[in-house]
């Protein structure tokens, strides 16, 4: 007999049999604002409506005002061992985050995430000590099974987090986070944001493409008026030949390119590199994961991330008896700095001019 599919498994087959992507009107597809979750003191989260900021909770390090550090990970949500291929995922990210110069602000972007995956994050300690979190639980994704998710350096004042449903099978859409900005050397600008967006595009080759439509109703969030400069990341599953160029079709630099990096270079590949040997001769590997930007924002460094991660020693025997790889995920991560231009500077909890002090 043959096994019972997974849920996740089950939903995504009853998606790709239900026929091409469709609008769903647009009421469905517009932005749907979110709470999001700051720690406590005692170690737990509390929601906070995106339209209120909450005091600070501890003493913190200042921070550079126009420096930030973004990273985005896909970790794979079809395979096994969830639990210990998150918890290898989450020492890594933490790993990158304590060689961060203090003064960096950091944002992570995560897709692919469980429900599993979101409890793993909210007890983990260093994250409690860092970061303010997106989701705590499902209910703000389209999907029960799967979905993204964000973490936030404490330090930088969250204006609003939104959500955008795409037009997509897969229950896709863009978590886009506004970051206040103020600037001092032109006030007549007044107060913008840096809008952040984690995106997971449509998986697969569809007819019509969906990719694109989704792309490009993700870059007119990212345009707006009182948008400064933004960063988009996430797995773009950029693995057609238009996908090579929706970036500039939307009015948006990749920060792989803008920094010398080229298409089709091993260098560039955030997929193929661990995964089966079948797959990796069905399908080669491609440069799915990106980072995007527009506005006044200067990309500075640029690599990818997630390399030859493994799980903890002590459970690959396991894996390998189930017949499973010991990779995290099959994707790459990407990171990049940046830096604000234009004048304008991060505000953050401490923008009263009171410089807090080290804990």
């Amino acid at each position: 007999m043959a096994a019972k599919p997974s849920p996740i498994m089950a939903a995504l087959a009853s998606a790709l049999s239900a026929g091409p992507a469709k609008h769903r009107g647009d009421a469905f597809h517009s932005p749907r604002k979110q709470d999001y979750f700051y720690p406590t003191k005692d170690g737990g989260w509390q929601s906070t409506p995106a339209s209120q900021i909450p005091s600070p909770t501890y003493s913190e390090p200042a921070i550079n005002p126009t420096a930030v550090r973004l990273i985005s990970w896909n970790i794979d949500i079809l395979v096994d061992f969830g639990k210990e291929r998150m918890q290898a995922a989450l020492e890594h990210l933490n790993s990158l985050i304590v060689s961060t110069p203090t003064d960096v602000a950091v944002v992570v972007f995560l897709q692919e995430m469980s429900v599993a995956d979101l409890e793993q994050i909210r007890d983990s300690k260093w994250i409690n000590q860092r970061f303010n979190l997106t989701e705590l639980d499902s209910k703000n994704w389209l999907s029960p099974h799967y979905g993204t998710t964000a973490l936030v350096d404490r330090r930088l004042t969250i204006k609003t987090v939104f959500r955008v449903p795409f037009v997509s099978i897969f229950d896709r859409d863009g978590l886009f986070i506004d970051v206040g900005l103020s600037n001092s050397q032109f006030p007549s600008s007044g107060d913008k944001v840096l809008r952040l967006c984690n995106t997971h595009l449509e998986s697969l080759v569809a007819d019509p493409p969906v990719r694109p439509v989704q792309l490009k109703a993700a870059s007119k969030y990212l345009q707006e008026a009182e948008v400064a400069c933004a960063l988009l990341a996430g797995d773009l599953n950029a693995i057609q030949p238009f996908d090579l160029t929706l970036y500039s079709e939307n009015g948006l630099k990749d920060t792989f390119l803008e920094l010398g990096g080229a298409d089709g270079t091993e260098e560039g590949y955030t997929w193929g590199q661990q995964v089966p040997q079948w797959m990796k001769e069905k399908f080669g590997s491609s440069r799915m994961d990106k980072i995007l930007l527009n506005g006044d924002i200067q990309p500075k460094t640029f690599e990818r991330i997630g390399v030859n991660v493994r799980v903890a020693q002590e459970h690959r025997a396991k894996m390998k008896e189930a017949g499973q790889d010991d990779w995290v995920t099959d994707h790459y991560g990407v990171m990049g700095d940046f830096e604000l231009t234009g004048g304008w500077t991060l505000q953050t909890q401490h923008s009263d001019g009171v410089k807090p002090k080290l804990a």
